[in-house]
C-alpha cells in the first residue's frame, strides 16, 4: 500500500483572498468570544441557553474555520472542483460515492433520529439548517485537517483512516458528552440508543466517507457528506434559534441520555 499525499505542502493554500477571508474570521471570532463573557454571566451555568450556545458555537466553528486554513484543508477543498474532471466515467467512483450518500441517508435520516428526544421543542427550519450547515462544514473541515497532519508521516491511506477513527472516537466521546452536548446542543439523547448511534450511524458514515477520501481525495464531497449528516441531526434534535429562552437542565447525566 502507497501512502496518500493529497494535503501535501498544502498549508495556508488555497486562492489569494482566503488569508483575508481568515483574517475577517479570526476578527469576528474575537468579537463573539468578546460577547460569550460579557453573556454567560446573565444565564445560569447548569440551564441550557439557546442564546449562549450559539454564541460558543460560532466560536467555535471561526477556531475550526483558521485551523483548518493553517492545515491546508480549506484551501484543499475550495481550490479543488467538487467533481473532477472524469470522475463520474469511472465506474467505481460512481458506486463508492453511492454507497456513501446511501449510507449517509441510513444513518442520519433514518437511524439517528430513532434515538433523538426533541423535548417537545419547535422547530425552526431556517436557522436549524444554518446552525447544522455550519457544524457539519466546520466538522468535515476539522476531521480534513486531522486527516492532513497524519499524511506527514507518509503512511498508507489506510492507516490513516484507521488512525483518525481512533482519534475521532476518543475525541468525540470527550469532546461531544463532556462540551458540546451540555453547553451547545439541548438534550436530546437516550442513553439506551447511543452505542446503537455510534455502531450504526457514526461508524458507517466515517467508514464510507474515509474510503472515498483515501480513494480519490475528494475532499469537497467529504466535506459536503459530513454538512448533510449534521443537518439532518440539527433538524432531528431541533436545535432551538438564538432567541429562545432558556430551558431545562443540563449537565453530564442530560448528555448522556435518558
Amino acid at each position: 500500500m502507497s501512502a496518500t499525499n493529497y494535503f501535501a505542502n498544502a498549508a495556508y493554500g488555497g486562492p489569494g483572498w482566503l488569508k483575508w477571508f481568515i483574517l475577517g474570521v479570526i476578527v469576528l471570532g474575537i468579537g463573539i468570544g468578546a460577547l460569550f463573557f460579557s453573556e454567560r454571566a446573565k444565564h445560569d451555568p447548569n440551564v441550557h441557553s439557546p442564546k449562549v450556545a450559539w454564541i460558543r458555537a460560532w466560536v467555535y466553528y471561526c477556531f475550526v474555520l483558521v485551523i483548518s486554513w493553517m492545515s491546508g484543508a480549506l484551501g484543499y477543498v475550495i481550490s479543488n472542483p467538487l467533481i473532477a474532471p472524469g470522475r463520474t466515467d469511472d465506474t467505481t467512483w460512481l458506486i463508492v460515492v453511492a454507497v456513501c450518500w446511501l449510507v449517509s441517508v441510513w444513518a442520519y435520516v433514518y437511524w439517528w433520529p430513532r434515538g433523538t428526544l426533541t423535548h417537545g421543542r419547535k422547530l425552526y427550519l431556517l436557522p436549524t439548517i444554518v446552525h447544522g450547515v455550519m457544524w457539519g462544514v466546520c466538522a468535515g473541515l476539522l476531521y480534513l485537517s486531522m486527516y492532513a497532519a497524519l499524511e506527514q508521516f507518509s503512511f498508507p491511506g489506510v492507516v490513516n483512516a484507521l488512525i483518525l477513527i481512533g482519534i475521532l472516537s476518543s475525541y468525540n466521546m470527550n469532546y461531544q458528552v463532556g462540551w458540546w452536548d451540555i453547553h451547545v446542543s439541548p438534550p436530546h439523547n437516550i442513553r439506551a440508543t447511543n452505542n446503537g448511534k455510534v455502531a450504526l450511524a457514526h461508524q458507517p458514515f466515517l467508514l464510507a466517507s474515509l474510503t472515498l477520501l483515501i480513494m480519490y481525495g475528494d475532499g469537497g464531497m467529504f466535506v459536503l457528506l459530513s454538512t448533510f449528516a449534521l443537518t439532518c441531526s440539527a433538524i432531528a434534535l431541533r436545535f432551538p434559534p438564538f432567541w429562545e429562552p432558556d430551558g431545562g437542565p443540563v449537565s453530564r447525566d442530560t448528555a448522556m441520555g435518558e
